[in-house]
């Protein structure tokens, strides 16, 4: 059984520290099948989509920003843990600059996550509130420690990484961006009883500063994830007006009056003989 780490976002300081995970990884699956598994890194997307394609990956640890874009065919075991948490905060970094109007028209990198990563950029983490626009371009980097190392050589202006890793010296954190689920433990094949193990002996996982553990969690971590990459389009207040009427407002100023009728009317004349 091969256990695939797909997982460009997480911060891992180097690729030796991203084997040493997967290694790990594939030694606790092991025991809890009961049978070899072997972990395998992988740097390119395309690469680790077609290993799954061809039944060569059973298990993976994954982006669930990947995921989101990637569409199904996997069940979810469980989330990875990075600093007591599975929420994860990111940040745009720059260099040179001291706000955010300074990147404007500005080349930003982000790590790769297989596609649409102007979307996770401008919506997921933006909340669309940036036009489409406003940098100059937005580029990918093969991972977390690429981009900061690219940014920190100059090659490009500014980054968007997660929160809490170690920047150059010459670069400073421009904005705070919201957080984003850490990457997720899945499935691909295996019987319920196969699952089912992998998830009882995977709560005891300890791994390193980057995924430190497991937490029990399900297909809506990638939902969620899926959901902001596509941002609702605002409308003004006066586009849709709500009607409200109120007696009280209807009334108001004028005088009603009943005219009687006199009683007479209601009486019935008497038969003529």
């Amino acid at each position: 059984m091969t256990v695939g780490l797909f997982a460009p976002t997480a911060p891992f300081p180097s690729t030796g520290a991203r084997v040493e995970l997967a290694t790990k990884l594939g030694e606790a699956i092991s025991k809890a099948l009961g049978g070899p598994a072997t972990g395998k890194v992988f740097a390119r997307a395309g690469d680790f989509q077609g290993a799954v394609k061809k039944g060569d990956v059973q298990v993976a640890l994954v982006d669930a920003a990947y995921l989101a874009n990637a569409g199904g065919g996997y069940t979810v075991l469980a989330v990875a843990v990075r600093g007591g948490d599975t929420q994860h905060r990111w940040q745009l970094v720059g260099r040179g600059v001291e706000k955010f109007a300074d990147l404007k028209g500005k080349r930003v990198l982000v790590p790769a996550i297989g596609g649409r990563e102007a979307d996770f950029v401008l919506n997921a983490l933006l909340a669309g509130e940036v036009a489409r626009d406003y940098f100059g371009k937005i580029e990918t980097a093969p991972d977390t420690a690429s981009a900061i190392a690219a940014l920190g050589l100059g090659k490009a202006d500014a980054a968007v990484v997660p929160a809490g890793v170690e920047l150059p010296g010459s670069v400073v954190t421009v904005l705070a961006l919201p957080p984003v689920s850490g990457p997720v433990l899945v499935a691909y094949g295996l019987t319920p009883a196969q699952r089912s193990a992998i998830e009882g002996a995977i709560g005891a996982f300890q791994g390193d500063a980057t995924v430190a553990g497991f937490k029990p969690a399900g297909a809506d971590v990638v939902a969620s994830v899926a959901r902001r990459f596509t941002v609702v389009p605002k409308r003004g207040p006066m586009v849709v007006p709500a009607v409200r009427l109120l007696v009280g407002d209807l009334v108001e100023g004028r005088t009603f009056a009943i005219e009687r009728t006199p009683v007479t009317s209601f009486a019935v004349a008497p038969a003529i003989r």
